[in-house]
């Protein structure tokens, strides 16, 4: 064989390796995107996240295995708990996975938020649209104002930069624009990348991808009524038997019973999935589950933190009333 030949034999099967790796990928892709109207986001090298034990972040582990078991978590389909960018927990049921790719629905409202604040650094978008939150309003003067579809200037400002893997949004039927408040399809990995950026001042990774201070923006009161953020809930929304066990916690709502409960000050995110139970309508309502019993169990769990009103201290478990 002479030298030409070799080197386009060569040539050929490394053609042949990237087109199986394409399809593979494509096959992986296409598994949990349906044949349904949709635009990509594209992302980065969907890379594993930093783990590490409980012990190594201050966690009880045996705490979080108890909210396992908690009632509040009946129909579990994925607890996962990150701390200091590290997954510290992760609990899977009903065939869920790391790689399951979730529809977000409304909790998809944060990422217009986060990208709405690299446009304003940027100048493409004025502070005096920001009054209020309408996730498609601001999708529409994010897109005139940046020149760009909103899923690309998603794409490349936040959701690459986390190096989440692809993800994707799902159009309506109609033709009408694309959506910014629901519809997001990204594994659930994905949205602890996102976790991390927002407990960690806009920082992912010692990256810094929407500017300091906007996430703190986002978390206070923006609405009339003083209860809704900036494209995240906060706690005067809070459905649940007791106030949130830490100070500043604010939350995204998913479908169902899909939560992401973030708390800066302690830099710990948990992100929780389950299927309403069945026994009664009443019970599968999502308007009635208790939505912060098990952030509090995992706050409750974390050995360093400042004490709060409420906790009980050691003593207190020996002896009652002391």
């Amino acid at each position: 064989m002479t030298r030409r030949a070799a080197l386009l034999l060569l040539a050929g099967l490394a053609l042949l390796v990237l087109l199986a790796i394409a399809l593979l990928a494509s096959a992986r892709f296409s598994r949990h995107a349906p044949d349904v109207p949709r635009v990509v986001v594209g992302g980065g090298d969907a890379g594993g996240l930093p783990r590490a034990q409980p012990s190594d972040e201050r966690i009880d582990a045996a705490a979080l295995e108890r909210a396992v078991q908690d009632a509040a978590a009946g129909g579990l389909q994925a607890l996962l708990v990150m701390r200091d960018g590290h997954v510290v927990f992760e609990h899977y049921g009903r065939g869920q996975s790391a790689d399951t790719v979730i529809d977000s629905g409304p909790m998809a409202q944060v990422l217009v938020a986060l990208a709405a604040g690299v446009a304003a650094k940027q100048g493409a978008l004025s502070l005096a649209t920001l009054r209020g939150f309408d996730a498609n309003a601001l999708r529409a003067a994010l897109e005139a104002g940046t020149q760009q579809r909103y899923e690309l200037y998603l794409s490349h400002a936040i959701w690459s930069r986390l190096n989440a893997a692809a993800a994707w949004i799902e159009l309506p039927a109609s033709g009408a624009p694309t959506p910014a408040d629901c519809c997001f399809h990204a594994r659930m990995l994905d949205w602890m990348r996102v976790a991390s950026l927002l407990v960690d001042d806009g920082r992912f990774e010692g990256k810094q991808i929407v500017p300091p201070g906007w996430v703190a923006r986002m978390a206070r009161p923006v609405s009339l009524d003083s209860v809704h953020g900036f494209g995240v809930e906060i706690p005067a929304t809070a459905r649940g038997a007791e106030a949130f066990a830490a100070d500043g916690v604010f939350f995204l709502r998913g479908p169902g019973r899909c939560r992401l409960w973030l708390v800066p000050a302690l830099r710990l995110a948990v992100l929780f999935a389950a299927d309403a139970p069945k026994a009664s309508a009443a019970l599968a309502s999502a308007s009635t589950w208790d939505e912060t019993r098990i952030p509090n169990l995992v706050i409750r769990a974390v050995s360093d933190r400042p004490m709060q009103r409420g906790d009980v201290t050691d003593l207190q478990r020996l002896v009652p009333g002391h």
